[in-house]
């Protein structure tokens, strides 16, 4: 039996989201799958260093492709016309038009169907053609929470329920440098922390215009971790408008244990984000202990449980209440600080990987 993976999504310089659970999984499932099974991984480009260890059974096959898109849909499915493995898992919510019969999917989320806005026109046609042919096409569909697998059946029929199966996903606690320096980061004050991309999706707006609020009542920094998105505009308009914009800072994206750095040394994790379909962020802030805020939807409650503090992300004041009471109470961020810990040993990466093993072997 052969097994083929597609690597390209995790074989990235800078991971994020889809892309970190990409390599994480390969990276546990080489720890999982029987050493008289063959695998294949499928990528567009020579492994990058931390991906390259591989077991005896395991292989890389490079298909190099000049252009920048469409490698899965072309160059893939050009190599599959002629060697087709046996099963096929797509760990990056892609498919090439050639595919095994038995193919495993996974499918992050359905942010672009329930909130279109937050996506540009190419891309929410392209998502919706793809998440059609992954339906249609995918033997198993994985997700990472039962809200994932609702949103399919809202969004493409109840049927679709039977072929999906939910694997929580993993993490990895990076611990920081023994002497993180935080203000090599332009950080001089006690901070609250946002990672996500600075877009529409992620209510960063609304989030700068609660910290706006609530800074008039405590001195304290406001830290932003992610890239510009869609919908970055009107969001650059509010930092530049806010009256302490030189308390906020941007820092673009952030390696790794830097990024654990700031969560770790942080008064409280703040993501107010409106859709997710899991929440790494939120994952990473309990399991280092640092208190956090979230945006009251399902997909968080089911990753955060009773360990986090939820609260409307619309509702401004109540953000800037929430975030102000937090801050303040030494009392609950020791408490949120240990519950948040408890509650992200709950989740690895070996448990993932074991599960998924599962089903792709089944």
């Amino acid at each position: 039996m052969v097994i083929g993976i597609e690597a390209a999504h995790a074989n990235q310089a800078e991971r994020t989201g889809v892309e970190e659970y990409c390599f994480q999984i390969i990276e546990a499932l080489k720890k999982v799958i029987p050493s008289d099974v063959k695998v294949t991984l499928y990528a567009n480009s020579p492994l990058r260093e931390d991906m390259m260890a591989l077991p005896a059974n395991w292989s890389v096959k490079i298909l190099h492709w000049p252009f920048s898109k469409s490698w899965t849909q072309l160059r893939l499915s050009w190599h599959f016309l002629f060697h087709k493995p046996d099963i096929f898992f797509s760990p990056g919510q892609i498919l090439p038009i050639i595919c095994p019969e038995k193919t495993i999917t996974m499918v992050h989320d359905s942010a672009f169907m329930a909130y279109p806005r937050a996506y540009g026109f190419l891309s929410r046609l392209y998502l919706r053609a793809m998440n059609r042919r992954i339906i249609k096409k995918s033997s198993t569909i994985i997700t990472s929470t039962e809200f994932n697998k609702n949103e399919l059946m809202k969004f493409y029929g109840t049927r679709v329920g039977k072929k999906v199966i939910v694997v929580p996903l993993g993490f990895n606690t990076v611990q920081p440098p023994p002497k993180f320096d935080q203000k090599k980061f332009g950080i001089n004050k006690p901070y609250i922390l946002s990672v996500g991309r600075l877009e529409t999706k992620k209510n960063t707006k609304y989030l700068i215009q609660a910290f706006c609020v609530m800074k008039q009542s405590v001195d304290i920094q406001l830290v932003l971790v992610g890239r510009p998105g869609v919908g970055y505009g009107p969001i650059a308009r509010q930092i530049k408008q806010c009256p302490y914009v030189e308390d906020i800072v941007r820092l673009g994206y952030i390696d790794r244990p830097d990024l654990s750095g700031l969560f770790k040394n942080a008064i409280a994790f703040v993501f107010p984000s409106i859709y997710e379909g899991f929440g790494f962020p939120l994952l990473e802030a309990l399991s280092l202990g640092t208190p956090a805020i979230a945006a009251d939807i399902e997909a968080l409650r089911e990753v955060g449980g009773s360990s986090c503090v939820y609260v409307d992300p619309f509702d401004i004041k109540l953000l800037s209440d929430t975030i102000l009471e937090l801050v303040k109470n030494s009392g609950n961020q020791i408490k949120f600080s240990h519950e948040g810990r408890e509650r992200a040993a709950q989740y690895s990466w070996e448990k993932a990987a074991n599960q998924t093993w599962e089903v792709i072997a089944s």
